[in-house]
Formats: structure tokens, sequence, C-alpha cells
């Protein structure tokens, strides 16, 4: 084994010298020739280190995608308004076709916002949410067998793991969502085109512990549940947490807060 290290060493040195002596006899017939051939010696080197097969690059596309995911918090359940969040229009204003005695046909009396069907093609493709999120529906529609209608005809169906469409209050729909579901409020992300008031649905849904997202034009980009997404990963689970329309984050308190501030420019003795 010594005898064959020894002649291998042998062999390397008289290689290089025979390298050297090429050098030295090309540099005198063309200095460029040299600096061509050394030059091309260095980038093929630096192409064979550089150099990565088909199959270790899908590795490491594979890798890449795992890890960025790792660390991600996602909600367990994704929860959406149908009318003016989903599709538009509302489907009350649809009487002509109630009159008629027709139905709405997808794609031509009701439409998906353009953010709500990136949605739809992420939850397809099934790259982006983990396999331990739900999705479900929850509507006060009047028009209840309308929508049940068009969730077919958008092939919605076999995404929706939860369908709660009925009028009344919205509370009510994720009374039933927690118990059919056995995911906690607090692990549950709302989008809704109504803030507050009598028909208001983010306000009365997020006191419940939901973080719920304000959307008044629809699900229009799919910024906007990115972006929720984003937040629900800051949120401190606080219960009245909204995600408002310009992507930022409100609560009672922080809502207090900002109510008591200003400044006082002048102070009544009286």
């Amino acid at each position: 084994a010594g005898m064959k290290r020894l002649s291998m060493a042998l062999s390397r040195i008289a290689n290089r010298e025979k390298c050297l002596l090429w050098l030295s006899l090309a540099f005198v017939c063309s200095p460029s020739a040299v600096a061509f051939v050394t030059k091309s010696t260095l980038q093929s080197k630096e192409q064979r280190y550089d150099c990565v097969s088909p199959r270790e690059d899908m590795t490491l596309s594979m890798a890449k995608a795992t890890n960025d995911s790792v660390g991600k918090k996602f909600p367990k359940l994704i929860v959406l308004d149908l009318d003016n969040t989903v599709w538009t229009p509302e489907l009350y204003q649809l009487r002509k076709l109630q009159r008629a005695n027709l139905v709405p046909v997808a794609n031509r009396d009701v439409k998906l916002f353009p953010g709500a069907q990136d949605l739809v093609a992420k939850i397809q493709a099934g790259d982006c949410f983990p396999a331990t999120t739900k999705f479900a529906v929850a509507s006060r529609t009047q028009s209840a067998d309308w929508a049940h209608d068009l969730l077919t005809q958008f092939n919605l169906r076999g995404l929706i793991d939860f369908v709660e469409i009925f009028p009344g209050n919205k509370k009510q729909h994720f009374d039933n969502l927690a118990r059919d579901s056995g995911i906690a409020f607090e692990d549950m992300l709302f989008f809704d085109d109504a803030r507050d008031g009598k028909y208001g649905n983010c306000e009365p849904v997020s006191q419940m512990g939901v973080l719920s997202v304000h959307c008044p034009g629809g699900l229009d980009t799919s910024a906007i549940w990115e972006t929720a997404l984003r937040r629900f990963e800051e949120w401190d689970k606080t219960p009245g947490t909204i995600v408002e329309w310009d992507g930022s984050m409100t609560n009672p308190t922080s809502l207090s807060m900002h109510q008591q501030e200003g400044i006082v420019k002048n102070v009544n003795a009286d």
C-alpha cells in the first residue's frame, strides 16, 4: 500500500512537471494563448464546483420550501363570508331572477372576486396551506338555496369542510363551527365585508375570540388574505381584534387609547 501511494504521488509530480513545461513552451510562442488556457481552466473549475444536477436542484428547492414553512403559524380554520366577500353581487340584488323563477348562474350572474379565485387556486394546488388547515363558509343570506347551488357551480364543495348558511346571527354560525370542528375560536380566521353596526359581523365574531378580517370591497386581491395570514402569526390572541381594510390590527384597548390621544389647549377654571 505504501509503494502504491508513493507511485501515485510521483505520477502527480510528473504530470505537473509536464504541464509546466508545456506552458513554458506555449508562452514563448504566444503569451495570449497561455492566458486563454489558464482562464478557461479556472472557469471550468468554477463550473465544476458550482454545477448542481437537476435532481440535486429539485432536492434543494423542496428543502427550501419546507424551511420556508417551518415555524409559520397557520389558522386551523379559515372561515369565509359569501356575499360581497367571496362573490359579487350580493344575492338579494338578484330579485329579477327570483321574480322570473330563475336561478343565478356562476360566472354570469355571480362572479368570484379575483382574490377569492387566487385563494381557491392555492387551496386546490395544496402548496400554500398545511393539511391541518380547514375551510368553512358562514353566510346569513336569505337566499340559502341559491348559495348552496352556487358553491356547487363554482366547484367549491370539495374544498369546503364546513358550511353554515342560514339567516340570523353570525355568532350562531361560529358556535356551530366550533362544535362541529372541535377547533377553538382563537385558532380561526374570519373574512367578512361587514364590520360593525346592525348588519356587522367582524365586531361580534371578533369578541368571541376569532381574529376577524374586514374586507369592505370583498377579496378583490390576494394581498388581503396574504396580509391576514401574516397578522394571524403576529396576533397575541386578544379578543375583539380586527384586521382592518388597510392591514392594521385594532382591538378595544388600542381603539380606546387612540380616542384618548390629543392636545389640551384650554382649561376652563369654572
